[in-house]
């Protein structure tokens, strides 16, 4: 059994229409809530000019499994935080910006970032540390649809395919 931990997470950036559907069955997988009291995530829920909010108290090894590959499969920005399991896994911060790997910074229970002195001395300057800090407190953009690009072969297919 997984070690079950709180975790929030921010996406946002620019999805298709036609991906919209598969952001909506991962989030139903996940099963994460709007708010820390656990109101249910309708698919009426996209925020306007923010990103999208999702949380839950129980979340398996803190991570949204089917919500952060769908992240990754269509470019979405995200910030994911979770709590640390004592003996497994720390508090972290995840920062993923749309392309490459996501990032992952060390935090307190309450998501303030921790720098070991490993990390300092690797950074080398206080301009680096207070950089870096700045892009792990970085927000995702507010979650945008977009109408699919007709000129696009894969969505040419599948309208009129």
């Amino acid at each position: 059994m997984a070690d079950r931990v709180s975790a929030h997470i921010m996406i946002g950036g620019m999805l298709s229409r036609s991906a919209y559907a598969g952001l909506i069955q991962a989030i139903e997988k996940d099963n994460p809530a709007i708010d820390w009291d656990g109101t249910p995530f309708n698919s009426s829920d996209i925020p306007i000019d923010t990103p999208l909010a999702l949380m839950d108290h129980d979340v398996a090894n803190g991570r949204f499994e089917e919500i952060e590959a769908v992240c990754r499969r269509h470019g979405l920005h995200y910030v994911r935080w979770s709590g640390g399991y004592p003996g497994s896994f720390p508090s972290v911060r995840v920062l993923y910006l749309g392309h490459g790997e996501p990032k992952q910074v060390l935090t307190t229970e309450e998501d303030e970032q921790v720098f070991p002195i490993e990390r300092i001395r690797e950074l080398g300057s206080i301009e680096a540390i207070e950089a870096g800090y700045r892009l792990a407190r970085t927000n995702p953009p507010p979650l945008v649809l977009v109408e699919d690009d007709p000129r696009d072969p894969a969505v040419s297919a599948t309208l009129h395919g």
